[in-house]
């Protein structure tokens, strides 16, 4: 598997960006400089940055001397909470130029570093000013909150913040400030932004062999509104200086967010904020990291499967040849099983079947994870982690059934639950996941005759495109033999996405997937209330929760005809579906039970209770006024508590059809 952090190997072909990022840093006309490396959250920012710092980091005079470029590490986010990050972000940059200062910038340094602790000092006497604030206020706050509380809690309380304050305020004590001698042996201490900015720029310009100092910033996106503008602050003010340039790796809207929180007095009369406008500033140059496109993740995924299964010498050469291919271009996969076996003596029979499978799921999976390559490395360390423990156990799981079931999981939540309401209904494999897939076939053999005759992949090999084909033909089922069509399927299968997902390879409608969710359970609505209940009732439970009303309306009515036990047993699995996930299925399905079997009423209305109001469906709420008595005190005190709570939307929803319930009595 592989581990999820940052690398210097570039699997994504970033190469162009990366060159991007060297032009403008190497560029003397340029500095100083702040560019913004923008991207969503798994982009590969962590990683672009330090391929960047690696390509920086090779410039230098000859081979025994180090680096023009002194490159600077920093993540706000590790300083937060107790540290001043406009502290900590210069302290990390002065102690890397104070590593290449010579001895005569020392001093400087030295001077630099006492201006720090004068910053730090103004952080720690505001601190100071809190707690002395909070022991005054306790006992006034406690007072408030209850005026006949017992005296002695109050003095209980007191003592209790004196002790916490006395210790606080050793913690926010001064340093002893160890005076620094300057050239001519005086102290001469930097007590203002504007002294410290022109010394440091001293410092910088004397570096020796030296041609810019570049700073690389991550997390921003992952700091509180605070620590974001500190940041800013900090390179604004203090270290915005000539031969400086600063790389600060961030998805913008988050960002932008963030200022936005930091100064809500300064939102535009329409709302907007001032977050946008505040980056433009700051930010004389943007570098956007685009999703990666489908033939770019599939190279990708190809490229850790390859990792994965190949020594180091192997791997080498398949890198080079994928980066030969890509100075064509990225819009078309550079590495796969053809490309493989081009470069290799002979693909291992591992990797083979890996590249196979990873093909088969390669469409779909690129679209549902957006080209995000932190979910692409997720997904395939779930999938390994899973088949990998269903190994100790001696359970024989096939990877890419395993692969075809996750992608569903992944992308359709509902679809991946019902499939296995299907599964609990059944003793082996899934007949209505057969059906589906004939009606699949045929609705693609309508559209396209050959269909079905598999054709070679890019890149793929005869032999390996004939093995595929042969397994496709092994796994279809005679149009005779399949069983009449539930409308339950054919709505199922009337969803594009599911035909699509149907479609790929191979087929499952003859695998016992029983195994295969063992392995989910941690997802699925599959609480021991469903375990318990009898074969019948669990088919009861999975029809009651479909989406075609005819067939739930049907369910209703059967399981009003119950014996009470069952009813009540059915009723308890139902609720606990509800409460894990009150926005699926069982929503709806326990409103229509209530309506349609009156003693099923104050066990659903309970739950509904106890369900927080910002969970509850908003395009399913209505139903609850106008299926449910109104004149009934509990479904009253529901919607009561709905109509008054403060979650968006909510509150209009059942106001207004409240209101159209009163009209139609009223008729």
């Amino acid at each position: 598997m592989w581990a999820d952090n940052e690398t210097e190997v570039d699997l994504l072909g970033f190469d162009f960006l990366v060159d991007t990022l060297y032009v403008a840093l190497t560029e003397p006309r340029l500095l100083p400089l702040t560019v913004g490396l923008l991207g969503d959250w798994g982009s590969g920012k962590s990683s672009l940055m330090r391929i960047t710092q690696g390509e920086l980091l090779k410039l230098r005079a000859d081979e025994d001397s180090p680096s023009r470029y002194v490159c600077v590490d920093f993540s706000p986010w590790q300083y937060e909470d107790y540290a001043d990050v406009k502290v900590a972000l210069m302290r990390t940059v002065l102690d890397a130029i104070g590593a290449r200062a010579g001895g005569d910038q020392q001093d400087r340094v030295s001077r630099l570093h006492g201006f720090l602790q004068f910053l730090g000092r103004w952080g720690r006497r505001a601190g100071r000013v809190g707690v002395s604030a909070a022991q005054t206020a306790t006992p006034f706050v406690l007072q408030a909150m209850d005026p006949s509380i017992d005296p002695q809690v109050v003095d209980v309380a007191k003592s209790a913040a004196n002790a916490a304050a006395t210790e606080a305020n050793k913690m926010l004590e001064d340093p002893k400030a160890k005076p620094a001698a300057s050239a001519g042996g005086t102290t001469e201490a930097i007590t203002d932004a504007g002294r410290f900015r022109s010394e440091f720029a001293k410092v910088v310009r004397a570096l020796e062999g030296v041609d810019a100092v570049v700073v690389f910033i991550d997390d921003l996106d992952r700091c509180l509104p605070e620590t974001v503008v500190d940041t800013f602050e900090a390179i604004r003010l203090f270290l915005n200086t000539p031969k400086t340039a600063y790389v600060l790796a961030a998805n913008q809207a988050v960002v932008e967010s963030a200022i936005d929180s930091r100064y809500p007095q300064l939102r535009r009369p329409d709302g907007a904020g001032i977050g946008a406008d505040y980056l433009e500033k700051m930010l004389q140059l943007k570098v956007a990291i685009p999703p990666l496109s489908a033939p770019e993740a599939d190279t990708y995924v190809n490229l850790l499967l390859a990792e994965l299964r190949l020594d180091k010498e192997q791997f080498g050469r398949v890198l080079d040849e994928t980066r030969r291919r890509r100075e064509g271009g990225n819009l078309q996969v550079a590495f796969n099983l053809g490309v493989a076996g081009a470069v290799l003596d002979g693909v291992p029979a591992d990797l083979t079947r890996d590249l196979n499978w990873a093909a088969s799921i390669a469409e779909v999976l690129g679209a549902g994870l957006r080209g995000n390559p932190r979910q692409l490395k997720r997904f395939l360390n779930n999938l390994l982690l899973k088949h990998r423990s269903a190994q100790r156990r001696n359970i024989s799981l096939d990877l890419p059934v395993l692969a075809k079931l996750m992608v569903l999981e992944e992308q359709h939540f509902s679809d991946f639950q019902h499939l296995f309401n299907w599964q609990l209904t059944s003793s082996g494999p899934i007949r209505e996941l057969a059906v589906a897939e004939s009606l699949a076939r045929a609705a693609s053999a309508a559209t396209d005759p050959n269909i079905d005759e598999a054709p070679s992949r890019v890149g793929e090999s005869e032999t390996a495109a004939g093995s595929r084909r042969q397994s496709s033909a092994k796994h279809k089922r005679p149009a005779a033999s399949e069983p009449p069509v539930a409308e339950e399927v054919r709505t199922w299968v009337d969803k594009s996405h599911i035909r699509a997902w149907l479609r790929l390879e191979p087929p499952l409608g003859e695998i016992d997937l029983g195994p295969y969710f063992t392995y989910s359970r941690d997802k699925l609505a599959f609480g021991v209330a469903v375990t318990r209940l009898l074969p019948h009732l669990q088919d009861l439970l999975t029809r009651v929760q479909t989406e075609v009303a005819a067939l739930r309306r049907d369910a209703c009515v059967e399981i009003g005809k119950l014996p009470v036990d069952e009813r009540g047993q059915l009723v308890e699995a139902l609720v606990e579906a509800l409460t894990r996930r009150p926005g699926g299925p069982a929503f709806l399905a326990s409103i229509e039970l209530a309506e349609r079997a009156p003693d099923t009423l104050p066990t659903i209305c309970d739950a509904l209770m106890r369900i927080p109001s910002e969970a509850i469906p908003r395009s399913a709420a209505g139903n609850v006024v106008l299926r449910l008595p109104s004149e009934n005190p509990l479904v009253t005190s529901l919607l009561d508590r709905w109509e008054g709570s403060s979650a968006p939307g909510l509150k209009s929803i059942i106001g207004s059809a409240r209101e159209t319930l009163r009209r139609r009595n009223e008729r």
